[in-house]
């Protein structure tokens, strides 16, 4: 019988991904209702330092394979060890980061395990069957993105899969003291795969800058001009902040999606966010909600944005940006 919460544990570079820690504090939130036990599944060349780091978040179980070459993008070899490895473990749910590399392999995993998997969540949680068997809802936002809709997989279908956006759990904290057990399996071997990879280039923007940011200023619609974006800037850089926006300034390429903020991109917590031109959307304010101090700077007294923020400002974006250049 199906059983146990599985983590994968995405790694690159020999390094464990920091948005695993997010998938095992919501696996412990799982375990605190269910009872069982969180497995996370290593798939890499260079393994050692990604097993100690995942030791350290207090999973129970580690499950290897330990492949004899790098297997970066290499997804449909990736995807069909892995499929391998979770018709052996059984567990009755998979955790996965909602990732570009993580995607792309699960959807392949899903279709070889014919089970489903659902895209995106932004929230879990643990229900109770009239037999006492647990499942998990699995919510969303959706219809373009103006609701939260709820996802369960058909009863007796396992295992549960879905992959949950980087920065709606709060990481793992380390433990002190190391019951992990550490199984390899050493007879699932990755085969050659199909995909050759030519050339790695640098990527050109990088979200763990707005996930990681202590300070972060987000636009929104009364930012979208040369003139106000500039200003935007240059606040940021005086202040050392990384620079955030709603959906309209994505689409406008003021940003680059990697750095939306809220329901379609991601959720921050950082320690002070500043909010200039936002009129306070749901589909914007779920991705900001746990920072721990939120200024909000807008020329309209009634912007709903105000109802959330500890401070408010109202007055033009262009003309308190100018003040706090002068300063």
């Amino acid at each position: 019988m199906a059983n146990g919460i599985c983590v994968f544990a995405e790694n690159y570079n020999g390094n464990l991904e920091a948005v695993v820690a997010e998938l095992v504090s919501a696996a412990h939130l799982i375990k605190e209702i269910t009872g069982e036990k969180i497995k996370a599944i290593v798939v890499a060349k260079d393994c050692e330092k990604i097993i100690e780091e995942i030791k350290n978040l207090g999973v129970d179980e580690v499950y290897v394979v330990k492949t004899e070459t790098d297997c970066s993008f290499q997804d449909d070899a990736v995807s069909k060890v892995i499929a391998n490895m979770l018709e052996r473990i059984e567990p009755s749910s998979v955790l996965v980061p909602a990732t570009t590399i993580s995607r792309s392999i699960f959807s392949r995993v899903a279709a070889k395990l014919e089970c489903g998997l659902t895209a995106d969540c932004t929230e879990l949680k643990v229900s109770t069957r009239e037999d006492g068997s647990f499942y998990i809802k699995q919510n969303k936002p959706s219809f373009g993105e103006n609701v939260f809709v709820t996802i369960v997989t058909k009863e007796g279908c396992y295992p549960q899969m879905m992959t949950v956006r980087p920065g709606v759990y709060t990481a793992a904290e380390k433990v002190e003291e190391d019951k992990t057990e550490i199984h390899y399996l050493e007879d699932i071997v990755m085969q050659e795969s199909k995909i050759k990879v030519l050339e790695v280039l640098p990527a050109t923007n990088n979200t763990d800058s707005i996930l990681s940011a202590d300070i972060v200023l987000v636009g929104g619609r009364g930012a979208e001009s040369e003139e106000n974006f500039g200003l935007l800037k240059q606040v940021a850089d005086k202040l050392g902040a990384a620079i955030g926006g709603t959906r309209p300034l994505a689409d406008t390429g003021f940003i680059p999606f990697e750095h939306q903020i809220g329901q379609t991109g991601y959720t921050i917590r950082p320690r002070i966010c500043i909010s200039l031109g936002v009129s306070g959307a749901i589909q914007h304010t779920e991705g900001i909600k746990e920072t721990k101090l939120f200024i909000a700077i807008n020329k309209n007294e009634e912007a709903p944005i105000f109802n959330i923020s500890d401070y408010g400002i109202v007055g033009d974006m262009k003309e308190v940006l100018e003040s706090i250049l002068n300063l």
